[in-house]
């Protein structure tokens, strides 16, 4: 039967509580310099959009900024 199923291979070990807390904690880490960034860029655009003139141009630096928001949002 080995010849056609092959054998069982080997199995790595289950990770610790210690292993599966600290890659827990490093993606909350992740995520929270994510947030960081996205919040950098909101304020980029928040000053833009102060400093341009009502139109066609402020409305793109809205809409840019609204799909930062919805990215902070998912995160």
């Amino acid at each position: 039967m080995k010849k056609i199923f092959g054998a069982k291979k080997s199995q790595d070990p289950p990770p610790s509580i210690q292993d599966a807390t600290d890659r827990i904690y490093k993606r909350g880490d992740t995520v929270d310099e994510k947030i960081k960034k996205l919040d950098a860029e909101l304020a980029r655009y928040k000053e833009q959009i102060k400093k341009t003139r009502p139109g066609p141009a402020q409305e793109a630096v809205k809409a840019r900024a609204m799909r930062i928001l919805k990215q902070r949002k998912m995160y």
